[in-house]
């Protein structure tokens, strides 16, 4: 039954990871559509509101479906934690349910199943369960550092456009123009804020310090041999740091991951 569930709940993670980008290029779309109205005043700018009202719908349509598919992979995630970690079963209602919420197919799930997901060798148990927790937090430590680095990088390059196209045309334009470039300035300030490139690199640079420290209070409670109550105060507080979180950026696990894999095999 964990290899089902893992392999659905790795198809689920990868259509919530697909739905995410698509919001970003959604958003980014209405934001552009947004700024090429402040250079026009003719029918363009009508046929642009309809064009934003209608990619507004489709972002509302897929944050919906990001957010509804996310929760059910975090759910399923915490539930092969608990049950291959410690050793429990759920109820066959409780699987039932389970089951039943994913949005994507059994077919979809079973190519993804791994029975080796995790590299754990150990009995079922507080161990077994601490390692577990230590293998899933260096990876989401690594991705979300992998993603913040690069939305830092998103947020930067669009910051410097917007600036260069503001004090770039200055000393060239005439008083008009130089209103005009304010515009498109300020309109890309917009697109930095209505994409959320700022709010998503904060949060994923603050998860990413928050599941850091969960890997280091792991190794803090080894010694006690992984006391019960404090490593489920430990698994709690990752999976609120990581629902907490944006999802890592598209491409960032396909990319890293021999690399991750070498480094976690390694240590």
């Amino acid at each position: 039954m964990i290899g089902e569930i893992v392999g659905l709940q790795r198809a689920e993670f990868a259509r919530a990871a697909s739905l995410q980008g698509r919001i970003l290029y959604v958003q980014i779309a209405i934001a552009l559509v947004a700024i090429a109205t402040v250079v026009r005043n003719d029918l363009v700018v009508y046929i642009a509101a309809l064009a934003t009202m209608t990619g507004g719908l489709v972002w509302a349509r897929a944050d919906y479906q990001y957010k509804e598919s996310r929760a059910q992979a975090e759910r399923a995630r915490r539930a092969t934690l608990l049950t291959d970690g410690l050793g429990g079963a759920l109820s066959a209602a409780e699987v039932r349910d389970l089951k039943a919420h994913f949005s994507v197919t059994a077919e979809q799930g079973r190519l993804l199943e791994d029975a080796s997901y995790y590299a754990t060798h150990e009995n079922p148990g507080p161990q077994r369960l601490a390692e577990m927790l230590e293998e899933t937090a260096f990876w989401t430590f690594q991705l979300l550092r992998y993603s913040a680095k690069r939305f830092w990088l998103l947020f930067t390059a669009f910051l410097a456009c917007g600036l260069l196209l503001l004090f770039g045309s200055i000393p060239f334009a005439s008083t008009q123009q130089v209103l005009g470039g304010v515009r498109i300035a300020c309109a890309m300030l917009v697109l930095l804020v209505s994409t959320d490139v700022l709010g998503r690199a904060l949060a994923y640079s603050r998860a990413s310090h928050t599941v850091d420290r969960i890997c280091l209070r792991i190794k803090e409670i080894k010694p006690s041999g992984y006391p019960r109550c404090d490593l489920l105060m430990i698994l709690c507080d990752y999976n609120s740091a990581v629902e907490c979180a944006p999802m890592p950026a598209a491409g960032i696990y396909e990319k890293h991951r021999d690399q991750l894999n070498r480094l976690w095999n390694e240590s």
